[in-house]
């Protein structure tokens, strides 16, 4: 089989090379500058953008699956990073595989294109996509998942109209746009088509991790780091190997007239971990103290509120100290029921979160964090 893993340079995407050229996968990448350590596994890497048709198209060709990990994350205020990557990107990976007649696409989601503004509790992947976007991460996911899930089964084709979606950049400078492309009952024993799955994991988390472990450290290091809430919520996370693992299952699962096609999937660890004594067990890998500081959730939302309000006021374009999506993230539980992931896709977390957390200890001692 042949696959290409976009992002495939980056935390998650590294991990699914691995696991694909442990399965004898011929891996091909897509990224934006050459990766060492790619090389050095023998993996051929095409350099381009997402936002590029061209390169991706490239990147695209011969594929019998393709990975579609890359995305734009963070919480800055602008919105142009957002649509080049999750949007625009998006739409170029799927006409791509259509135009090359690959026949499997797996895509990367998050959980928080459903999250609501309350706690979620025990969810599943019946609740409907998030009535209200508080950022632009995470209303450029929610459409760049459905995009995906409306191509299940479309015909290859060299000129794929997105059910005639205004995709323009212009729609998404906004937070009130809803999710609504349409869904079209194809035929799912047409060879000539495309197959598609999506995975929507939480925390993603590990070793080689260059995003979440150290910015807890750098905001408690530099005293900026406060609890939010009662300390009590619970969040779904998932290690990153077998964040890896479920995208090998998620392929295999992509058979015609099978339950994967068109569906998605919440992927984690099997229990939910407490989030501050979870942060409080991360930092003490590093002989860190525990988090002092402790704010209520409404006063995190408002202090959210008033830096997005200020930052759109002076035309600031980088990440607020906080806002109202991070104030949810930290103070709210989100947690979720991942049996249909056990039971369609065969995922059941191979590293526990006590073998996790000692591998990321080890990680942190060698990187000197």
């Amino acid at each position: 089989m042949r696959a290409l893993v976009t992002g495939g340079g980056g935390f998650l995407g590294r991990y699914v090379v691995d696991r694909l050229l442990a399965d004898g996968f011929e891996v091909r990448t897509l990224n934006r500058r050459p990766r060492e350590e790619l090389a050095a596994l023998g993996v051929e890497q095409y350099l381009g953008q997402l936002s590029s048709f061209e390169d991706v198209d490239k990147a695209c060709a011969d594929r019998d699956v393709v990975f579609h990990v890359a995305a734009f994350p963070s919480i800055v205020m602008s919105s142009k990073p957002y649509y080049e990557t999750n949007i625009l990107g998006t739409k170029n990976v799927v006409a791509a595989c259509l135009k090359r007649k690959v026949r499997k696409l797996v895509h990367t989601s998050t959980q928080c294109v459903a999250n609501t503004i309350e706690s979620q509790e025990g969810v599943d992947e019946s609740v409907p996509y998030a009535p209200r976007f508080l950022c632009h991460y995470q209303m450029t996911k929610a459409i760049s998942e459905r995009i995906v899930r409306a191509a299940n089964y479309a015909p290859w084709t060299d000129d794929y109209d997105f059910e005639g979606a205004d995709l323009s950049e212009a729609r998404f400078r906004k937070l009130s746009l809803k999710v609504d492309i349409p869904s079209v009952k194809r035929d799912p024993e047409r060879e000539d088509s495309l197959m598609t799955v999506a995975l929507r994991p939480h925390l993603i988390w590990g070793p080689g991790d260059r995003h979440l472990v150290p910015r807890l450290f750098e905001r408690a290091r530099t005293g900026r780091l406060a609890r939010v809430g009662d300390g009590t919520n619970l969040l779904s996370t998932i290690y990153v190997q077998n964040a890896a693992d479920a995208h090998a299952l998620a392929a295999k699962a992509l058979e015609p007239g099978g339950v994967a096609p068109g569906s998605v999937y919440y992927i984690a660890q099997e229990k939910p971990l407490n989030c501050w004594k979870w942060i409080d067990e991360i930092l003490a890998l590093a002989g860190e103290p525990p988090v002092q500081k402790s704010v209520s959730f409404q006063t995190a939302w408002r202090v959210g509120e008033f830096f997005e309000t200020l930052y759109r006021a002076l035309g600031k374009k980088t990440e607020p100290p906080m806002t109202r999506f991070l104030a949810t993230q930290l103070g709210k539980s989100y947690w979720f029921d991942t049996s249909r992931a056990k039971n369609e896709l065969g995922f059941v977390p191979a590293i526990s979160t006590e073998e996790g957390m000692r591998r990321l200890g080890e990680d942190l001692r060698e990187r000197g964090i």
